[in-house]
């Protein structure tokens, strides 16, 4: 078994303080900054969309290959670099054909390796690091009556993450358009919501942590692309679990997902997805399975302090998930806190700095509806 080694200005309500890719336009596509976050639009074929997030996102970044050595570094992965980057040009085969011409085409455009983007949608399964926190609140707890959906980003606090930190809104031709809070050059899906208001954010589990003791199936699709899917290609939390239940999955992990009607954490392995709801209005995730078919012990330390909203009635505000996400914090390692509002289509966004963590900071709202339409 392989384990994993060890429109715009007006849209936006504060502004937090990070360096910057450079603004520019390139085809269709478009990188501004607005309020201090940088947002890159990106639309067409997967040629172009290739094309596109090479250049803004590759070429005009502040330095990827000083990122990438930094990364390998912090995650004691230098040695094996060359090891997984054969892993991942193994992975290669499973990605949907229209992943690989964006990838190819983007390391063109952008002067990149190829062999880096391969690596870094490849990374979650391939390495490990990611911690992450979430919590769903449905509409009989929440205070606006429609679901809210919240969510740490912890990882690796690698210097240079905070300035290739981006939103990145995806206009895919024939497909939903969505947009992922990510860390370039990922084109896959860590945290995002679609135009039909599905949510998604992963939550990293170890294969050793899932009682069914699933082998790595190498003939599966790397998770943050196969997640990728489900906001081009779903609607519901319904339709985004009949595609997950029918995809090849490479390994374990937690996908929460949450729609305009409510929300589930779906508890992934090799073997088969289990679907866990809400208890009393609420569903919270960290890093290891619960449902009993899967679960081999609750070890998390800050999983307890999420579950205190399934004790009470009162009803739950945004404000009220972030204050409780900034609880569980991990310090530097959060490098982003967000809320979703799946009925208006709304992000509140707070990003980290890598000296203290994100939910300390002032939060920046979205209205990814209005983007999503323009």
């Amino acid at each position: 078994m392989f384990q994993r080694i060890a429109i715009v200005a007006s849209l936006f309500l504060a502004t937090p303080a990070l360096a910057q890719f450079p603004a520019a336009k390139h085809g269709g596509g478009e990188l501004t900054h607005v309020k201090g976050v940088p947002v890159l639009t990106v639309r067409g074929t997967p040629a172009e969309i290739g094309e596109q997030f090479g250049v803004l996102a590759g070429k005009n970044a502040p330095g990827l290959n000083r990122l990438q050595s930094q990364f390998l570094k912090d995650a004691q992965l230098e040695d094996g670099f060359g090891a997984l980057k054969v892993l991942a040009r193994r992975l290669k085969a499973n990605m949907p054909k229209d992943y690989v011409t964006e990838l190819e085409t983007a390391a063109k455009a952008g002067s990149l390796d190829l062999d880096t983007l391969l690596f870094a949608d490849s990374v979650y399964d391939l390495s490990s690091g990611m911690g992450c926190a979430t919590v769903v609140v449905e509409k009989s707890r929440s205070a606006t009556g429609q679901p809210l959906f919240g969510r740490n980003f912890d990882w690796i606090p690698t210097e240079g993450i905070p300035e290739h930190t981006l939103v990145v809104v995806w206009k895919p031709t024939g497909k939903h358009a969505f947009a992922t809070v990510t860390v370039a050059p990922l084109t896959g899906v860590i945290s995002g919501m679609n135009d039909a208001g599905l949510c998604c954010t992963i939550n990293e589990i170890l294969l050793k942590q899932s009682k069914d003791k699933a082998d790595f199936n190498w003939a599966g699709v790397p998770m943050i692309l196969a997640f990728r899917r489900v906001l081009e290609e779903c609607a519901t939390v319904s339709e985004a679990e009949k595609l997950l239940k029918g995809m090849k999955r490479t390994t374990a992990a937690c996908l929460t997902v949450c729609d305009t009607a409510g929300g589930a954490v779906f508890e992934i392995t090799p073997k088969s997805p289990e679907v866990r709801s809400a208890v009393n209005g609420v569903t919270c995730c960290t890093n290891h399975f619960c449902c009993d078919s899967l679960c081999v012990g609750k070890k998390c330390a800050r999983l307890p302090t999420l579950l205190k909203f399934q004790d009470g009635e009162e009803k739950i505000a945004a404000a009220d998930v972030f204050a409780r996400l900034h609880e569980v914090n991990q310090g530097r390692k959060t490098l982003q806190a967000m809320v979703f509002e799946p009925a208006t289509r709304t992000l509140h966004l707070k990003l980290g700095d890598l000296k203290e963590p994100a939910t300390a900071k002032e939060a920046v709202t979205l209205e990814l509806g209005k983007v999503f339409k323009n």
